[in-house]
């Protein structure tokens, strides 16, 4: 028997397959192309985190290293040190002041001013305390935890922190300074003269003074230059060297030398060497032309992508500053990978090292040039990147419109066709009754 449902679907569906084909195909290859911008973004991203870890006035290509004739300093030498060798001579470290006060419960007053003087001169900064203030459970005297307490949080606190010690049934309390260097040291007043907590105060024990670091450039005092500092740490003695002072010299002075270490440079411009094979080869996988065995890329022959090639290669193998990375013996081989040789590589270190660090550090370096190539790519406003899929969204958009009435379309006809085939199925079940009568 035949069935006007069944009947319509088939009919309906006639009636829109061919359309509903096409626009399926065309979804499919919006996504390939969507997903293959995705694939392209993920590798230039990936190049472009490579090489902006390179163009760094710090942390460039080159590699050096430090090795001293003692361990009585931490030297580090970052990618712009100057390869030599220097000697120093330590007379005195730098220290903070600390002091201690050993006070009686209730010496300090619940009146009155506590004061700590820093520095001298128009360096000089007070911080006062009203101790009425301090004493926080109103029993009439103030605490020495209280005190710290009160000088810790202070906004006019000049650079000292508190702390309490109980010591042989008395409270400790310790002040030091937060820096380094004679413009640290402090004093402490009150103006509750005459007290028991002014007597205190008097009785102050320096546990450690308040002094710069003396060292000297040289193997002497007598024949070298004096440096002080107020901090051990000394970063701009020697550009691209910072150097820590832990021990004062006795008998030696402290030599130490700075120099290339062209093994570790040669893998920080390897990290460069594998991002870009890592991006040739996605890259090529994308416009790859096909063949009898493969399939072409989804943007074989696209001209904006052939171009984004050709940049890159021309940038990458252009001279910065006189040099290329030819010279440093970073060559293509037949699959078009960089490779590096490392003797060619060594023998250019050794002749310029200066040469590599224009070749990846400034604004006008191979870097910062590929860099805003990616930038035309990735740019999440106006990059390329964003341009084409919000232009794939917009073609995605359409399809669902047209897809929304192309069901409305199936719908329609799929009613029409049913109302259609039951009326003839009513008909003919009409004649055949009326048939049935004369029979």
């Amino acid at each position: 028997m035949i069935n006007p449902r069944e009947l319509a679907r088939q009919f309906a569906l006639m009636d829109v397959s061919t359309r509903a084909a096409q626009l399926q195909k065309q979804q499919n290859k919006l996504d390939t192309q969507s997903n293959a911008l995705d694939k392209l973004d993920g590798a230039l991203t990936d190049f472009q985190t490579a090489m902006d870890a390179l163009n760094s006035d710090t942390s460039g290509p080159i590699v050096n290293t430090v090795s001293t004739s003692d361990d009585s300093a931490t030297i580090t030498a970052d990618s712009t040190a100057q390869a030599g060798t220097y000697t120093f001579f330590v007379q005195q470290l730098a220290a903070a002041q600390q002091s201690t006060f050993s006070i009686a419960d209730g010496d300090i007053p619940s009146s009155g001013t506590f004061t700590i003087t820093m520095g001298s001169g128009d360096d000089q900064s007070e911080m006062d305390i009203d101790l009425s203030t301090v004493d926080s459970d109103k029993d009439g005297s103030v605490s020495v935890a209280e005190l710290a307490d009160a000088i810790n949080d202070s906004d006019e606190n000049p650079g000292v922190t508190a702390t309490i010690v109980n010591t042989n049934g008395a409270t400790t309390l310790m002040l030091t300074s937060d820096d380094t260097g004679a413009a640290s040291s402090f004093s402490v007043s009150t103006d509750a003269t005459g007290s028991a907590f002014a007597a205190d105060l008097d009785n102050q024990k320096d546990l450690s003074t308040s002094q710069d670091a003396v060292i000297y450039l040289g193997s002497s005092p007598d024949d070298g230059i004096e440096i002080t500092n107020s901090s051990n740490t000394f970063d701009d003695l020697i550009p691209g060297v910072s150097l820590t002072f832990t021990e004062v010299s006795t008998d030696k002075p402290l030599t130490f030398t700075v120099k290339n270490d062209q093994s570790a440079t040669e893998d920080q411009v390897q990290t460069f060497v594998d991002a870009y094979n890592s991006l040739v080869d996605t890259l090529d996988s994308l416009t790859s032309s096909g063949g009898e065995n493969s399939t072409a890329g989804p943007f074989a022959g696209d001209a904006g992508i052939s171009s984004l090639e050709r940049q890159i290669q021309s940038i990458t193998h252009a001279d910065y500053n006189g040099v290329s990375i030819l010279d440093y013996g970073i060559s293509l081989d037949k699959d078009g990978h960089l490779q590096i040789d490392t003797d060619e590589f060594n023998d250019a270190m050794a002749k310029n090292p200066d040469g590599l660090t224009d070749i990846f550090v400034g604004p006008d370096s191979m870097t910062a040039q590929l860099d805003d190539v990616m930038d035309t790519y990735l740019n999440d406003n106006d990059g390329i990147i964003t341009q084409r899929q919000a232009n794939i969204q917009d073609q995605e958009d359409q399809i669902t419109t047209e897809a929304d009435q192309l069901k409305e379309t199936y719908n329609n006809n799929y009613d029409r066709y049913l109302s259609e085939y039951t009326a003839t199925l009513v008909e003919i079940s009409d004649m055949q009754t009326s048939m049935a009568a004369f029979a």
